[in-house]
């Protein structure tokens, strides 16, 4: 045989001989595989179990702590309650949640308000197919905890805007009674809200700068260094005025709008005389700074008046006044100089010999209607205001000596210079806001864009031995609020809420709030800070 045939004998190798070797690696490999792809899903499995179940603790927590603040009860221990009951009610509503803690914190209280944390924490053992092929025995148990705040604010009754002077300020024998509402002043400095005399109770005084407290009971001590509050009526917008209404009052009614400019001329005019310079310099200077007067210097000036009028009055008197005092022509007509003085806002209190005679009286009865008034000078009888809004442009709302002003659904507008609101001796006023509408919630508010001329500020004042009950809101910016005399705002008040620049008590004025706005349908203009947050 050839070598040719003979090489096409030879054996030839068989493939087949190397299986045994590959096919383990091969199973190696494939198991490898299936347990990285086991672990990635098992790990998908768990991360997803683990948001979801941080998900339901968040919400858990967010339910307790918008419970603490929407209980209908204003104690703290419902409130605790109702967080407990929702927390728990929420972390139950997915059956296959543990609760492993729960926990409502105690109350802690400050003049921000209430405060709370509602702790969650959730467990979660998850049905994970693919743990045994990751290589687990069993899936492993989650938890997840969460936290959440609650703060539940206390209404605001009274804010002092002015950061300059003293924001709250008592004296004399003045009582402030404010109950479950806050009191608060902007002003910075030693004397942010300062009282020498009388007693003050509330929920929480709070003093942006320090409060002086000399002779007088405050209840509790204030708090000091607070946060200032922004004006939270800012953003309202007053409603303007239209075409003034010259003649408000019938035909025969001695009730007029006052004309101050005139008013003081005249007084201006009295007390221009060489004789009497000396003996009333102290009005001259409140007619000039628009101070009022002191007790002392009314008692001096009202002797002073006496002694003039009984020497020079007379029915042709060159000074214009009787021997009483009272001015027998001119805008001031049938008025006493210091009843002048105090329309003026010179003089809070008159002398009861000034008011010897008068007789308070209910009757006739006027009735007035929405519009735009040149100020409102109510001397006597029972004026009705008809539900709106009433615009006073450029002088006084006055309710005088033996008048009674009342009103539902009543919001009073003031504009510019000289446009204030005033209660004064043995008046009388009852007014409430609406409860709907561009003003709703308001009962007196100044409008702050209207344009001041003027140097001074202006003063809104309720005074005398009157009464007033006021159920709303009083914005006055720009404005100091006084209250003084032997009566005025002691009526308490289910809603009164009370912004101004500065706010003055003195002699014995009084003012009573006694806050539960569920026994009026007036809203509140500031609602309390309520606020519920998540902290981790």
């Amino acid at each position: 045989m050839s070598d040719r045939f003979a090489s096409k004998l030879l054996p030839v190798p068989r493939l087949g001989d190397d299986r045994g070797s590959v096919m383990p690696i091969f199973a190696i490999g494939l198991l490898v595989i299936l347990s990285l792809a086991g672990a990635t899903i098992a790990l998908s499995f768990d991360s997803r179990a683990a948001t979801n179940l941080q998900i339901s603790a968040d919400e858990s927590a967010l339910s307790g702590a918008t419970a603490f603040l929407n209980a209908a009860s204003p104690r703290a221990e419902d409130r605790l309650e109702a967080a407990k009951i929702a927390a728990e009610a929420s972390a139950r509503a997915n059956s296959t949640y543990a609760i492993a803690k729960l926990d409502v914190g105690a109350v802690t209280e400050d003049a921000y308000g209430q405060k709370t944390v509602i702790e969650v924490a959730l467990r979660f053992t998850p049905v994970n197919p693919a743990a045994q092929i990751a290589g687990r025995t069993a899936s492993i148990d989650i938890e997840r905890t969460a936290a959440a705040s609650a703060t539940w604010g206390f209404p605001l009754c009274i804010l002092g805007l002015n950061p300059n002077a003293s924001g709250l300020r008592t004296s004399g024998a003045a009582s402030l009674s404010a109950e479950n509402c806050i009191v608060w002043s902007n002003t910075t400095g030693s004397r942010s809200m300062e009282f020498t005399g009388g007693t003050a109770s509330t929920k929480y005084f709070c003093a942006t700068g320090n409060a002086h407290v000399a002779s007088a009971s405050v209840t509790p001590r204030p708090n000091e260094n607070c946060d200032p509050i922004p004006d939270p009526l800012a953003s309202w917008t007053a409603p303007l005025p239209g075409k003034i209404d010259i003649n408000p009052f019938p035909t025969g009614s001695k009730n007029k709008s006052p004309n101050p400019a005139a008013l003081a001329a005249q007084l201006s005019h009295l007390l221009d005389q060489p004789s009497l310079k000396s003996l009333t310099r102290s009005l001259i200077r409140s007619v000039a700074t628009g101070e009022q007067l002191s007790d002392a210097e009314t008692q001096s000036l009202l002797s002073t008046i006496n002694s003039i009028a009984l020497a020079g009055g007379g029915r042709n008197s060159a000074l214009m006044i009787d021997k009483k005092g009272v001015f027998t022509k001119g805008a001031a007509k049938g008025l006493h100089v210091l009843e002048v003085a105090q329309i003026l806002g010179l003089v809070d209190n008159l002398p009861s010999s000034v008011l010897k005679g008068d007789t308070y009286s209910m009757s006739p009865t006027l009735t007035l209607s929405p519009g735009t008034y040149a100020g409102l000078d109510i001397s006597e009888g029972h004026v009705r205001m008809k539900p709106g809004i009433y615009h006073i442009v450029g002088a006084p709302l006055l309710v005088r000596r033996r008048a009674t002003l009342s009103g539902d659904g009543v919001t009073i507008v003031l504009h510019g210079d000289k446009a204030t609101f005033s209660v004064l001796d043995q008046a009388r006023a009852t007014l409430t806001a609406p409860s709907d509408g561009e003003t709703a919630g308001f009962t007196i508010a100044e409008n702050r864009r209207a344009k001041l001329s003027g140097k001074n500020v202006e003063r809104s004042r309720l005074t005398g031995s009157g009464g007033v009950e006021l159920i709303g809101t009083i914005y006055l910016p720009r404005q100091k609020f006084s209250i003084t005399g032997e009566g005025s705002a002691d009526q308490a008040s289910p809603l009164l809420q009370l912004v101004a620049s500065n706010i003055e008590m003195t002699h014995k004025g009084a003012l009573k709030i006694r806050f539960d706005p569920g026994r009026t349908d007036v809203p509140m203009t500031i609602l309390p800070a309520r606020e519920a947050r998540l902290i981790h």
